[in-house]
């Protein structure tokens, strides 16, 4: 599965204030703690249940529901990491 490869990068960051960061092989999930871990996995299941869960007053059928509560919940973290992405642009 692609978040518990090791990643490689390469590069050095050159920051403003003099100093370096040579990145070399390492998980994303090695120093994560087991609460942060449930956190990444559970959360965002939790997120699909709770919408699942709101659109039970629609009357739609159960496939049409789970389509339109995962689709949401990958639209917002989407959107989020997009968000994160553009305003942390100019930090590195």
């Amino acid at each position: 599965m692609w978040p518990f490869r090791k990643h490689t990068i390469k590069e050095t960051k050159h920051y403003p204030y003099g100093g370096r960061i040579e990145a070399s092989n390492f998980s994303v999930w090695e120093g994560m703690s087991i609460i942060e871990k449930f956190a990444m996995v559970g959360l965002p299941s939790l997120m699909v249940f709770m919408s699942y869960t709101m659109l039970d007053t629609t009357g739609l059928i159960w496939w049409m529901k789970l389509g339109i509560s995962i689709g949401s919940v990958l639209l917002i973290m989407t959107i989020l990491f997009l968000v994160v992405t553009w305003l942390m642009k100019d930090s590195y």
